[in-house]
This record gives C-alpha cells, sequence and structure tokens, in this order.
C-alpha cells in the first residue's frame, strides 16, 4: 500500500491526510490549526474545549502549544486517557501536560484531571470523571495519538472492558480498562465522548503507525483505530516521517 492509497481509503470514510517532511513541521502546523480552533470556538461561545494525549509523539505540540496566544482562561482542557497512577508519577499523562504545556500562556487554562487524589479505584475516578465530562458540550478538538497495535487512547484490543467502551449507544463517557500492555489500570474516554467534537485529530509518526493504520482501514477492522472512522464525525490525521 501507498500514501495515495490510504488517502483514497480516508476519503472514503470522511477523514483526510496531511503529510509533513518532518515532526516538527507537523507539531507546528497541527499546533496553528488547533490554536485557530481554540479561538473560533472562544468567539463564537465564549470558552473552547481540547483533549490532549499522553505519550511521546505530541510532546512538541504541547510545547508549541503553551506559547500560543489564545485566551487560554477560556479553554478547558483534559486527557483522552490515563494511568491510574499519582499526577507525579513519571507515567501520568497529567504530568506531561503540567511539564510541557501548563508552563507559558496556557498555564491561564482550566485543566480537568482523569485521575483524583482522594479516590480508591480506577472505577471511582472514572465515575467522577463521567459526571463531569458528562455535563460538557461538545469538545471543540480532539487529539489523538496510536499505538503501533492499533490502540488509542487507553482502548486496546485486549481489554475486557473494549467492547463497553466502543458501545456508540453508551452514556458512559469515561470508563476503566484493564489491558495487559499496562501495568497499571487505565481510565479513558470512551467512544462516544471522544467523537462528540467538532473535528478529531489523529496524530501520527513513522511508517509504521501509517501502516497500522492502512491496515486498520483496509482489513484489520479489529484495531480499535478504525472504530473512529465512518461516524459522522471530521478527522484529519497528521502524518510524518
Amino acid at each position: 500500500m501507498n500514501e495515495h492509497l490510504l488517502e483514497r481509503r480516508l476519503n472514503q470514510v470522511g477523514a483526510r491526510l496531511l503529510s509533513f517532511s518532518c515532526r516538527e513541521s507537523q507539531a507546528a502546523a497541527l499546533c496553528d490549526d488547533l490554536s485557530l480552533a481554540l479561538a473560533a470556538g472562544i468567539r463564537v461561545s465564549g470558552a473552547a474545549s481540547l483533549v490532549l494525549p499522553g505519550g511521546t509523539t505530541p510532546e512538541r505540540l504541547l510545547e508549541l502549544l503553551a506559547d500560543e496566544a489564545v485566551d487560554w482562561s477560556k479553554v478547558t482542557v483534559t486527557l483522552s486517557d490515563e494511568r491510574w497512577v499519582d499526577s507525579d508519577n513519571c507515567d501520568s499523562n497529567e504530568r506531561l501536560l503540567r511539564e510541557r504545556l501548563f508552563r507559558g500562556p496556557a498555564a491561564a487554562a482550566h485543566f480537568l484531571p482523569l485521575k483524583s487524589p482522594h479516590t480508591e479505584s480506577a472505577e471511582q475516578d472514572a465515575a467522577l470523571a463521567s459526571l463531569t465530562l458528562g455535563a460538557m458540550p461538545s469538545f471543540d478538538r480532539v487529539v489523538l495519538g496510536m499505538g503501533s497495535d492499533g490502540h488509542c487512547a487507553s482502548l486496546f484490543h485486549d481489554s475486557p472492558q473494549l467492547d463497553a467502551a466502543l458501545d456508540m449507544a453508551s452514556a458512559l463517557p469515561c470508563m476503566a480498562l484493564e489491558t495487559a500492555a499496562s501495568p497499571y489500570p487505565r481510565l479513558s474516554l470512551t467512544l462516544p465522548r471522544l467523537l462528540n467534537c467538532s473535528e478529531l485529530v489523529l496524530q501520527i509518526c513513522g511508517e509504521e503507525k501509517r501502516h497500522v493504520l492502512e491496515r486498520a482501514l483496509y482489513a484489520d477492522h479489529a484495531a480499535p483505530v478504525a472504530a473512529l472512522f465512518g461516524q459522522n464525525v471530521p478527522i484529519s490525521v497528521y502524518w510524518a516521517p
């Protein structure tokens, strides 16, 4: 398969492919697009919301976003998923945001964590997060990464809770999930809550992940990332080598 076939397939499912020569240009372009979307949300509604992933792929994006001249005091930021660890743990996605994003103008944003310091289980945190997320309107932008196994957020193919998390009829915005890929329980926004947005962005890097996405769209429909597509939600795939 080649990039033209991927672009054709994405067009068939209502998505678009944006390819970049390097990861720096990818991060810069996505930063610009997110800043414009947040500014438009503030202009129209008086507030805006943004969902961000963890992992290494968005690190440069977060650094660039931190300095954007957005009225961050009117922006609510939350995570697509989280490991059930304390916020100072090196594996915490919240820690990643605090170190990379909430250090410049973006420090004025309102942050909704998925993990609370006062709960005793991931299930309790999922219930609390669901109350907050359920009261929120549609997100302005949702940014997701994708693993080499085709997972997105913490929607892993081997999770016993995956079918429930992918159920588009579910009213649950957040769930606790388990996977053999992680020593920790996970918290993840469910598929219907992730897709309750003006636009979803999938940020991926490397030839391997491009091929994973190709397989998911053409053949491997069991890969969780495949569930994002064909749902009448605009999706942009930002890819760099």
